[in-house]
């Protein structure tokens, strides 16, 4: 019999420690204690207490540990402890910020045995901005986009710069870190983009921008330009660069108003030109507005990628990816009562529809 018991540490985030954890059940102790000692927060959140009868709890014991050595990932718990009452208790730390209601997409994400070691990524979320609205469930969406990145896709750790409420020269540098990176690999590395935050368009040549946290519309040097990114990315020479943004470049706000130093007249914008080996998945399209998906505590598009990404493990390709995206994001931007919203999907290479995502 298995319980399952999520507890909220809102000051806790990866790599803080939790140490002494205590499980209390009457009659049974916890067999492997080295856990509760001290436990390291990651991105699978996902903490295992075993429990056992008090008179079997030293051979558990013995048998866990010796097994452990072997298979440190898994431990097969002999037979004799699933006929007692209450053998596994499951423990799940969540990060998750207050007002963050974990939704399907987050919990139950398919891990993959494959190290795609030569994948990198780097994560912006942007949610808190110092001059303009927050944008809600942004940085909700960078966390478990990355938790994807390491469940499902097998990106390890150290390929991934996830970075929340990014300034304009802390998107210069992560930029800069994954072009080097898949430099290092000619024509062998891939590389993936994710930004959820504000997009703004320039009003007079309807290019569009990322808004870093410290952006302001009144001048689009203090904000990232999306040519200018697929450009310079453009030039790594990687085998497949993926963006990924949940963003519009309207001038419109997540909760469909608009942006405070826009004119109040939503902008056509342009989408930007890719360079390079790159597919570009967008949550919307010239006029239109990228919503927030409240019920799911997601940006709307976000939350049908990481579903289609769950419900798929990953293999898929880039054209099914797209076509899923823009039936179901419209529908359900339509079915909430917005104005309906398209997303949009480009590549450079005449065969991209095919490309394997993973």
């Amino acid at each position: 019999m298995k319980g399952q018991f999520r507890l909220s540490f809102s000051a806790h985030h990866i790599g803080d420690i939790v140490q002494n954890i205590t499980a209390r059940k009457s009659g049974y102790e916890v067999v492997n204690v080295h856990v509760t000692r001290s436990w390291t927060l990651t991105s699978a959140d996902t903490l295992r207490i075993i429990m056992a009868p008090v008179n079997e709890v030293k051979e558990a014991r013995r048998l866990y540990y010796e097994t452990a050595n072997i298979m440190p990932t898994e431990w097969m718990m002999p037979n004799s402890l699933f006929e007692v009452e209450s053998p596994i208790y499951s423990f799940h730390i969540s990060r998750f910020s207050d007002g963050v209601a974990p939704s399907d997409v987050d919990i139950d994400i398919p891990v993959t045995t494959v190290v795609n070691d030569k994948t990198f990524a780097v994560i912006i979320a942007n949610e808190d901005y110092q001059w303009e609205q927050n944008v809600p469930f942004a940085k909700h969406d960078g966390e478990v986009f990355k938790d994807y990145c390491t469940q499902l896709l097998g990106i390890p750790e150290t390929n991934i710069h996830l970075v929340t409420d990014a300034s304009l020269n802390n998107m210069r540098f992560e930029t800069d870190w994954l072009k080097t990176a898949l430099s290092a690999y000619p024509g062998e590395a891939r590389g993936i983009f994710y930004y959820s935050g504000h997009g703004i368009p320039d009003e007079t040549s309807r290019n569009a921008y990322l808004m870093p946290v410290d952006g302001y519309g009144s001048n689009m040097e203090s904000s990232f330009g999306l040519d200018a990114l697929y450009a310079y990315l453009g030039e790594a020479d990687a085998e497949l660069m993926m963006y990924f943004v949940d963003a519009c470049f309207s001038g419109a706000t997540r909760e469909g108003e608009m942006m405070a130093e826009t004119r109040g007249v939503a902008v056509n914008s342009k989408a930007g030109v890719l360079q390079g080996n790159a597919v570009a998945f967008s949550a919307a399209q010239g006029n239109e507005t990228a919503y927030a998906y409240k019920e799911k505590s997601h940006g709307l598009f976000t939350y049908f990628l990481l579903k289609k990404l769950k419900e798929s493990g990953g293999n898929l390709t880039a054209g099914e990816l797209a076509d899923y995206l823009n039936e179901n994001v419209s529908r359900r931007s339509s079915l909430e009562g917005f104005k309906t919203q398209h997303p949009s999907t480009t590549g450079v290479m005449e065969e991209w529809r095919t490309l394997k995502l993973k």
